[in-house]
């Protein structure tokens, strides 16, 4: 096989691991592991980069001359939330009466990342506190109608004089947030003027934010938390993206640097709202489960990210991604779209803990990270760790830990597994290990069941995909019993997510709020709260219904004022989208992708459609309808449409997207089920449900096509390794993918 020729660089940055993969031109790639380097994420990149280089015998010299794009996701974002390191202190200007806005926060910010159990108990439930003190809010009198219209001008010299005690306070950036500023933004535009007035006449520079430019979205408290996150977390990562992109420079790289989005896409660093890529990570890896679900026709995919601190759990239904409208960013719930992902502190990382009341075993929710655990001297670890645990039960080799790069004890790891769990709790230390990694497997299970069951499916509904460094070793465990339609290892799972930066477009998003009403579509008779607002609607007009003509006129009339509100919505978003990549500095051809966020009116629950085209007529309404009665089925039940009570455009949505090259997944002929030799590398003592057992071990990249693989067995790659227990068998498909079968 000739010498492959780097296309793109994909970077997944972890709270333990960065990850990188290579992508040549012909679809073949490889991948590379680092620890992450919290200080300065660019060393980690660089040395998981140098780790990928090095299995096609390149050096990072070599790599940088033909790659030709760079894509980036990570944590520099939520990392600087989590400890609380990010620009401060700030100042807000609101409206006044809602100064308390992010004290009062909302109920479901005490609950929001906790599990299903704990959400039912109050003594669990707790507020983050807020980003900005009280006294750096000042509120001031104005008031914009949901309609757009001015009922209380704005007071001018409220303005002036708050802008004059935020900046004596210290403010290093100024945030104005007016209650309603999204359907009519001139009472920010003005503000913003004269806290740029004051701050001249005061002789200092402060940047000014406005609410409408980050998220022009009905919701205060989700639009205040966007933009104070964006100003808090994400302008300060402008300049670590130029550190990064002088790393890569100074090493030869010429390709333009790109970051992943909460919903798929990359973008410029210089994109406005670079909050829109604050969960970025997870996000990578829907995008590499729906490529597979389009692979394999498959419509019902969920995702399973196993990684050293965290186990997240993402669907795709219909072959499309469940988008939620706004972002978790460490409990606050920001106006930020994303692709739903759903987490809990459950990795290969987490601590073991035995409470010293109870005397039962404690798993997590913190984890040692990037430092493996006891069996690593060097990371400085006390307590024991999953990893411990899975190096005592015989599945990690602690010669071959990213690929021998870190060499672990495992004589430690015993010795202290013994000390902190199994005399405390009076058993065999091997039965600890074990209890200690099916406890995590369990939670797990339980979180993934949760998940599927609560969108109202059976697991035999999902194909499920295992990734992260960590899955290939619990899928079995943690499947077990849940009968998927079919269980899925990519090879490329260590970096999965990774991989999944390089499928995606440059591609910027827009939002605009609306409560644009849909009359039920002609032939469906009008019932309840339809029936009401066309009866409604009549009586203000004063028009006498006397039969089926009257109502085909109201329902006109209503139809044409959505078709308005959804065309002069688009028109702005297209306008702001234009903006970015001009800004940008990218030319090209635009692919427009329109969508809104739409319900069955009286319901709570909305769900993003794509839209046909970008101009609405009538018949392009009626398509759109049609589109969303096909998806609600989909995603709910056809029992529970609601045709009859017409429909609520909540949100208009406007993609515009420039096409990158992509990798696709290399194809090999299937071979026959018989293994190479030269992958068998021995035999390896094994534990599982409380027996040892003699696994045969074998070379992940020795591997082909067509193989089949019994357990008991371990498949060892350099990032990974797949633990295939007794009673399981794994096939490796085409497109180098494990299929996981058996186990009852």
């Amino acid at each position: 096989m000739s010498r492959p020729v780097p296309m793109v660089l994909g970077i997944d940055t972890g709270g333990t691991m960065s990850d990188t993969v290579l992508v040549s031109e012909d679809g073949r790639f490889v991948i590379g592991k680092a620890q992450t380097t919290p200080e300065n994420e660019a060393i980690g990149i660089l040395n998981s980069l140098r780790d990928a280089a090095k299995k096609w015998n390149m050096t990072v010299d070599e790599v940088a001359k033909s790659i030709r794009t760079i894509i980036y996701s990570g944590t520099i974002m939520l990392n600087r939330v989590l400890t609380r390191e990010g620009l401060q202190p700030l100042g807000i200007i609101t409206t006044a009466g809602f100064e308390d806005t992010l004290r009062m926060g909302r109920a479901r910010q005490s609950w929001n990342t906790l599990s299903y159990a704990e959400r039912l108990h109050a003594i669990s439930h707790f507020h983050p506190e807020p980003l900005v003190p009280r006294n750096m809010i000042m509120g001031v009198r104005e008031r914009i109608l949901v309609t757009g219209v001015e009922m209380i001008p704005l007071y001018e010299s409220e303005v002036e004089e708050a802008a004059r005690k935020l900046i004596e306070r210290g403010a290093k950036a100024i945030i104005i947030m007016f209650l309603n500023s999204w359907a009519n933004p001139s009472h920010e535009i003005k503000a913003a003027e004269i806290v740029e007035k004051v701050a001249k006449e005061k002789g200092v520079s402060v940047p000014i934010f406005m609410s409408h430019r980050i998220a022009p979205v009905l919701g205060e408290l989700r639009r205040l938390n966007a933009v104070v996150l964006q100003v808090y977390a994400a302008e300060p990562s402008r300049e670590q993206f130029r550190k990064m992109e002088e790393a890569f420079r100074a090493r030869g790289f010429k390709a333009p640097l790109y970051i992943f989005t909460n919903y798929g896409t990359v973008v410029p660093p210089t994109f406005e709202r670079l909050i829109h890529t604050v969960t970025s990570g997870p996000s990578a890896g829907n995008v590499a489960v729906q490529y597979l679900a389009n692979l394999y026709g498959l419509d019902y995919m969920v995702g399973t990210d196993v990684g050293g601190t965290s186990f997240d759990v993402t669907t795709v239904v219909a072959r499309r991604p469940i988008m939620n409208p706004f972002t978790i960013v460490e409990r606050y719930e920001a106006a930020v779209p994303s692709i739903a992902t759903e987490s809990i502190g459950a990795g290969t990382g987490s601590y073991i803990r035995v409470d010293p009341v109870t005397k039962s075993l404690r798993v997590g929710p913190d984890s040692a990270g990037y430092r493996i655990g006891v069996s690593w001297r060097d990371g400085g670890v006390e307590t024991v760790t999953i990893n411990d645990a899975m190096v005592i039960l015989g599945y990690l080799n602690p010669n071959y830990f990213l690929g021998g790069e870190i060499k672990l004890d495992k004589d430690r790891a015993l010795k202290e597994f013994e000390r902190q769990v199994a005399q405390p709790l009076g058993i065999d230390v091997y039965e600890a290990a074990w209890g200690s990694y099916m406890m995590v497997a369990d939670h797990m299970r339980l979180h993934l069941e949760g998940i599927v069951r609560g969108l109202g499916f059976s697991p035999e509904n999902f194909y499920l995909v295992s990734y992260g460094g960590g899955g290939p070793s619990f899928v079995a465990a943690y499947t077990a019993g849940m009968r998927f339609a079919g269980v899925m290892v990519p090879e490329v799972a260590p970096a999965f997510s990774a991989w999944g930066t390089t499928l995606a477009d440059i591609g910027i998003r827009a939002e605009k709020s609306l409560e644009a009403y849909v009359p039920p579509l002609p032939g469906v008779k009008p019932l309840g709260m339809a029936e009401m607002i066309m009866k409604g609607v009549a009586e203000m007009l004063k028009i006498k219904i006397t039969g089926a003509a009257e109502m085909e006129g109201i329902r006109g009339l209503l139809s044409g004022q959505a078709i308005n509100a959804l065309n002069s919505a688009w028109k702005e978003l297209r306008g702001y989208i234009e903006e970015e990549f001009k800004r940008a500095g990218l030319a090209g051809e635009i692919t427009w992708r329109p969508a809104v966020r739409m319900l069955y009116a009286g319901m709570l629950d909305d769900i993003e459609v794509d839209a046909p085209a970008i101009e609405v007529d009538e018949g392009l309404l009626q398509k759109l309808c049609e589109s969303f009665d096909n998806l609600f089925e989909k995603v709910y039940a056809s029992a529970a449409r609601s045709r009859e009570f017409g429909y609520v455009v909540t949100r208009a949505i406007l993609t515009g997207y420039m096409a990158l090259r992509k990798p696709t997944l290399l194809e090999e002929k299937e071979e026959t089920e018989r293994i190479p030799e030269n992958a068998f590398k021995g035999e390896r003592e094994m534990y599982w449900n409380g027996k040892w057992y003699r696994a045969s071990l074998y070379e992940m990249g020795l591997l082909r096509a067509g193989n089949r693989v019994k357990g008991p067995a371990i498949i060892e790659a350099p990032a990974a390794t797949y633990v295939i227990p007794p009673g399981f068998s794994t096939r490796l498909d085409r497109r180098r993918i494990f299929w996981l079968e058996g186990g009852g």
